[in-house]
């Protein structure tokens, strides 16, 4: 029950952090745009949904949410709430694993290794090797350009790599752009692309092996890993004709 009030307790606190943020943003700093604050309805529900990793973007973030308001309020949730997923699946490890002991560890120490430990480190490389592959990092205002065909575009800007990184190390949904990862800003090429989906699986597909590692059978591990992959290949093998098809209205 201890562990279970840490998890409800950080999610109402940094559920309604969140909430205030979007609330004031027109007041804050990093808002070049000079975005307004955000409705009540839309606020409570995408801070509700960070907060719970389901991440429902029912707003577009380049004319919605301010520099600060995507760096502190959403980006850390991306932290947050996959950190709260990471601890919550150790925690129910450990229920297999302590046969004979009835506490299953401290949550806040578990939350706090999964962020320092695991997804800080990950999201940095990650974002650094987004960077590398053009995706924009910066505080920059809105690039306004002219087409060829003389028809005025604003470009939005950003500082977009790092919380793309964290979005997909974390699982989570929505991106930095309304458009998310087909957007060429967050996933600007094959290799960026295979980045993403690489980041998706890391820390699912290393979760097994942590499982066998703590019950002291990887075995189990791995049985669980190749129950997962069986069902990724299956899904594969029913949806990549009919997604390398097309669309054939466009035709």
């Amino acid at each position: 029950t201890r562990y279970a009030g840490g998890v409800l307790l950080i999610s109402v606190v940094t559920l309604l952090f969140t909430y205030v943020l979007q609330r004031i943003q027109q007041w804050l700093p990093l808002n070049p745009q000079g975005l307004g604050n955000v409705g009540q309805h839309l606020a409570f529900n995408t801070a509700a949904s960070f907060t719970t990793n389901t991440n429902w973007q029912s707003y577009t973030p380049e004319t919605t949410m301010s520099y600060l308001t995507q760096m502190i309020g959403l980006a850390t949730h991306n932290f947050w709430s996959a950190a709260m997923g990471i601890a919550v699946a150790i925690a129910f490890v450990r229920g297999f694993a302590r046969h004979s002991v009835k506490t299953l560890g401290s949550f806040w120490v578990d939350f706090t290794r999964a962020n320092l430990y695991v997804l800080l480190p990950l999201a940095v490389v990650g974002a650094l090797l987004l960077v590398s592959q053009g995706a924009i990092q910066n505080f920059d205002s809105y690039t306004k350009a002219t087409t060829v065909e003389g028809v005025a575009q604003t470009i939005p800007q950003g500082p977009l790599a790092s919380q793309e990184a964290i979005k997909m190390i974390g699982t989570n949904g929505g991106g930095f752009f309304n458009a998310n990862s087909a957007h060429p800003y967050e996933n600007p090429t094959p290799f960026s692309n295979f980045l993403q989906m690489l980041y998706i699986f890391i820390i699912p597909a290393g979760l097994t092996y942590t499982f066998g590692k703590m019950v002291k059978d990887t075995r189990q591990g791995w049985a669980i890993f190749a129950a997962m992959s069986v069902l990724f290949f299956a899904g594969v093998v029913v949806t990549y004709h009919y997604e390398q098809a097309g669309n054939p209205n466009l035709t």
